[in-house]
């Protein structure tokens, strides 16, 4: 036998009718010139879009991501920009970017613009400033074409994609990856701890003092190898601040009282107590922070009103667990059980001598006149002054 390929060809000749008939049956269809072209493209769904203009560049945010804007001006601008600074819009911990500044594009001096509240799935991510009105349209979205992207310089990394309008014009769609249209992490656990001081110390703006940092709170006077030389027009009672972790000590002229409740926010190398109310700069040295103490079991002896809510809501502040009687004769039957009694001394006065000394947890007194310290006690607050309770709860407690 020869190899296939080794055959010999097959002798060539006149093909009959018939056979080239059946050969051509088994030929595939040769195609169509029509079935060769190009399938067309189809077209670009139109979308709304935000258009506007900024240092001559024409610029457009996806309708889908503005949840709202707002025209400012005048004084409401010039505040809105004042905020830019900081980063945040208010208290409310909302990114603020000035849109100009982000993209490095020289402003105009404008006293007009517009508030967006950018967002994805009805929530709120960012806050941006733009200066002028934006325009709401219809688009063709493409991608950005090859090239383009150097042009809008330190901004190129906010462009993505080309909006084509319906006057002929082109704009680049911005997208901000701060907090916008992306997922946010997962929050930290939040802080058992809010409560703040406010202090005085050696400036005119007051500042915030985190409670669960300080070790100790004594008055200057009564720190050993301190002589005080009188001082006009300087507070009577200068008091000397200890820190946890590295011992840091400061000096301030005035606890003024407790700050509004707020959120933390860092500013470059600093850190901030942002409230309703303003922003104060945080005294602590460092943030080395002594490690966080196990909450006290706080027993409030005290009549059903406002002033035993309030220091209810005060003690928890501290991250203490609170527990509420008012029967005087439970601090007797149970302040074994608790490391702090607070006992009202104007309403229930005579339970001291009903055995209210006894038991191994701290005892503070509570009273709106001046009162010797009974038996027992460690000391005796004024009612609704939070900070002399604050400051009476720093104190080392008396040896037994």
């Amino acid at each position: 036998m020869f190899p296939v390929d080794s055959l010999p060809a097959a002798p060539r000749g006149p093909v009959s009718r018939e056979a080239a008939r059946i050969a051509a049956s088994l030929r595939a269809p040769a195609p169509r010139p029509e079935a060769t072209r190009a399938a067309p493209r189809p077209a670009t769904a139109r979308v709304e879009i935000m258009a506007f203009a900024l240092g001559g560049l024409r610029l457009a945010f996806a309708a889908s991501q503005v949840m709202d804007t707002m025209t400012v001006s005048g004084a409401r601008w010039a505040r809105l920009l004042a905020m830019t600074q900081t980063g945040t819009l208010a208290s409310s911990g909302l990114p603020l970017i000035h849109l100009a500044a982000r993209m490095g594009v020289a402003p105009l001096r404008a006293t007009t613009g517009t508030l967006l509240l950018l967002g994805s799935g009805g929530k709120v991510r960012a806050a941006v400033l733009v200066e002028g009105e934006l325009q709401a349209q219809t688009a063709r979205v493409e991608s950005l074409p090859p090239g383009w992207r150097p042009r809008f310089g330190s901004g190129a990394d906010l462009v993505d994609g080309m909006a084509l309008l319906a006057d002929g014009t082109r704009a680049a769609m911005v997208a901000l990856p701060l907090g916008v249209a992306m997922k946010r992490p997962a929050a930290a656990a939040p802080e058992t701890d809010t409560a703040h001081l406010l202090v005085r110390a050696g400036r005119a703006q007051m500042e915030a003092v985190r409670i669960a940092s300080l070790k100790t709170v004594t008055a200057l006077e009564k720190v050993p190898g301190i002589a005080l030389l009188p001082t006009a027009g300087a507070p009577a009672r200068r008091m000397l601040l200890a820190f946890g972790g590295e011992g840091e000590v400061v000096i301030v002229d005035e606890i003024v009282g407790l700050a509004p409740e707020g959120r933390i926010e860092r500013v470059g190398g600093l850190r901030f107590l942002a409230t309703a109310q303003g922003r104060y700069r945080l005294l602590e040295p460092s943030s080395t922070q002594a490690p966080r103490p196990t909450p006290c079991r706080v027993l409030v002896t005290a009549p059903a009103g406002a002033a035993r809510t309030a220091l209810r809501a005060l003690m928890r502040s501290l991250g203490h667990e609170v527990s509420l009687a008012e029967d005087p004769r439970a601090a007797r039957l149970m302040g074994e059980r608790f490391d702090v009694i607070l006992f009202d001394l104007d309403a229930y006065g005579e339970g001291c001598e009903a055995g209210i000394a006894a038991g191994p947890g701290r005892r503070i007194g509570l009273s709106t006149s001046p009162v010797a310290t009974p038996p027992g006690f460690e000391a005796v607050v004024p009612a609704g002054d939070a900070v002399a309770l604050v400051l009476a709860l720093l104190q080392s407690p008396p040896e037994r």
